[in-house]
């Protein structure tokens, strides 16, 4: 196995942990120290101490104390101060901070699971009864009973999974519906054709992945309601199919039927197929759909989840140049000659960064969210004693409101002023004033009868937020390399601001100031003839040697206020024994 770089370079100086200390300051600006440590991680991160030679460590050296003499004149002018600054660095802070806020553990366990996932396409079709997140428990409760009998149905043979999809779903899709154009849209009889992880949502995915195939899930909920899933088929993951075909446009497809002049169409063309002739010529000559008949029946690649399931499976039961047998669609006959079919990488590194990636953007990264907040509740000893006397109380208010009152109405209710705090962790108290100008975001919101749901579940939200919100802001106590990370970003940030102000903006607007530096190295430049070149001809290459002129004159003077000073009997020691 590979040594980590940062091993390697601190074991080039083991020998000196033993008698000194890494803590050893090696230089100062100023009143700044930067001890041997910080020089070596440092340098180690893009280079190596075995491999560099004195001259080049030196100038590394040189180098990093005009780095850290740029930054500390940064922050005297307060570069780091500014708005647009500010919002930068802390959109930083966030995105550096998202690691650290989950479950690491139950991070990977998705990754990996979605990973798996990622290799397969599932069939499925669903049956939906609607019923809303916060409905009220009889609402809730019909719902799973109409979901749990209509899959007794199915089961006991009484109706097929179709049928019933097409007899009682809710989701809108599995029955014909007519247009505002007054054109047909087609039902699905609950289909969903084939799709693969993160197509649907998580909890909808969980169940196709889980069933075996030819079986009906156990209701599920999701937010739009309560599903059952009927899962028809399970493939390796297919990213494009390429097809050429034949359509042949009848209105008794749909129905599993096939009209007389069809008929004769179909029979006639397997038998010039069986004969030998080119399905290029024969999709030109029969098929209905104008786009691909100047192209031999040739369509655009598609992946499976954009066409009907029962279109794909005939696509994909094919070997390649392989012709299907005739079969139907809503719209009417197909014959199909598959041309390819394009499987993806699943297990480079691009594939598990595009898998985090929507991870980071999908409803299962709360689990590992919910997972540290658990975590992070028994860590700071999180208490919610005062929960129920303050929950209670308000109750006296809301169980006889509509809507959600106004945080004043709230606050004017009798004896709340005297509650204790309602919810502790690490050295923060939350009290009940705190929690209701929280709810003041939610004000005139429907309680529909459930003000005791509706606060707990509030409760809930309002607490996690200032876990996280305490988590966050102590990011850089817990974690050192978290620490380093921002402030290597900051110190970043101030260098970049701090050589536009004072040396390339300055370069540029200095017209005088190039003119008259030209004259000086203008003889450096001669033409052919021994004449020095014009400031036109080489006013990149004196550009440049101006911001270098720029940079040392702004160096010179920032060293007048914060002196250098070198350990070189410890520099010389690494030079010795790197």
């Amino acid at each position: 196995m590979k040594k980590p770089l940062l091993s390697i370079c601190f074991s080039t100086i083991l020998f000196y942990v033993c008698t000194q200390n890494l803590n050893e300051v090696l230089f100062s600006v100023g009143d700044e120290s930067v001890t041997l440590s910080e020089f070596v991680n440092t340098y180690c991160k893009n280079n190596s101490l075995e491999k560099t030679s004195d001259s080049d460590l030196r100038e590394y050296l040189n180098l990093f104390i005009n780095f850290k003499l740029k930054v500390r004149d940064g922050f005297d002018v307060q570069i780091d101060t500014n708005t647009i600054f500010q919002r930068e660095l802390e959109s930083y802070r966030i995105q550096s901070a998202q690691p650290y806020l989950a479950d690491k553990e139950v991070t990977e366990q998705l990754i990996t699971e979605a990973l798996e996932r990622s290799k397969l396409m599932v069939r499925a079709s669903h049956i939906l009864i609607m019923c809303a997140p916060d409905a009220l428990p009889k609402d809730t409760l019909a719902a799973y009973q109409k979901i749990h009998d209509i899959r007794k149905n199915i089961t006991s043979g009484k109706l097929t999974f179709s049928e019933a999809a097409t007899q009682y779903s809710e989701d809108p899709s599995a029955r014909d519906e007519v247009g505002p154009t007054g054109k047909i849209q087609y039902g699905n009889n609950g289909d969903l054709g084939y799709f693969t992880a993160f197509d649907l949502i998580y909890s909808f995915e969980n169940a196709a992945y889980n069933t075996p195939v030819g079986t009906v899930s156990q209701p599920i909920r999701s937010q739009f309601g309560y599903h059952i899933v009927w899962v028809q088929d399970k493939q390796p993951l297919i990213s494009k199919i390429n097809i050429s075909q034949i359509l042949l446009l009848d209105t008794a497809a749909r129905f599993g039927r096939v009209s007389p002049n069809v008929k004769e169409k179909l029979t006639l063309i397997e038998e010039r197929i069986q004969n030998g002739e080119d399905f290029d010529n024969l999709a030109a000559e029969y098929t209905d759909e104008p786009v691909s008949k100047a192209n031999g029946g040739k369509i655009d690649p598609f992946p499976p989840n954009r066409r009907p399931g029962d279109f794909v499976k005939n696509c994909i039961s094919l070997e390649n140049e392989q012709i299907s047998a005739p079969f139907s669609s809503v719209v009417g006959w197909h014959i199909i000659k598959l041309n390819e079919l394009t499987k993806p990488e699943t297990d480079d590194a691009d594939v598990k960064h595009n898998i985090v990636s929507k991870i980071h953007r999908d409803s299962r990264s709360t689990k590992s969210v919910e997972s540290l907040i658990s975590k992070l509740k028994k860590e700071y000893n999180y208490s919610e004693k005062g929960k129920t006397d303050a929950i209670n109380i308000m109750l006296k208010k809301l169980n006889t409101e509509e809507k959600m009152p106004n945080s004043s109405a709230l606050l004017a209710i009798s004896g709340i002023d005297k509650l204790k705090p309602i919810a502790s962790y690490a050295n923060n108290i939350l009290t009940i004033q705190d929690f209701i100008s929280f709810l003041d975001g939610f004000q005139d919101a429907a309680l529909n009868q459930q003000a005791k749901t509706f606060l707990d579940k509030k409760f809930d939200i309002f607490i996690n937020e200032n876990i996280m919100k305490y988590e966050f802001n102590n990011l850089e106590n817990k974690y050192p390399e978290y620490k380093e990370l921002i402030k290597e970003y900051l110190h970043g940030m101030i260098l970049f601001e701090m050589n536009n102000e004072v040396v390339w903006s300055e370069s540029l607007k200095d017209t005088l100031g190039i003119e008259t530096f030209y004259e000086k190295i203008k003889h450096n430049y001669l033409d052919p003839d021994g004449n020095p070149k014009t400031l036109h001809d080489i006013r990149s290459a004196v550009l440049t040697e101006f911001q270098n002129e720029l940079e040392n004159e702004w160096l010179n003077r920032i060293k007048e206020r914060y002196p250098v000073w070198i350990n070189e009997e410890l520099f010389e020691t690494i030079l010795k024994n790197k």
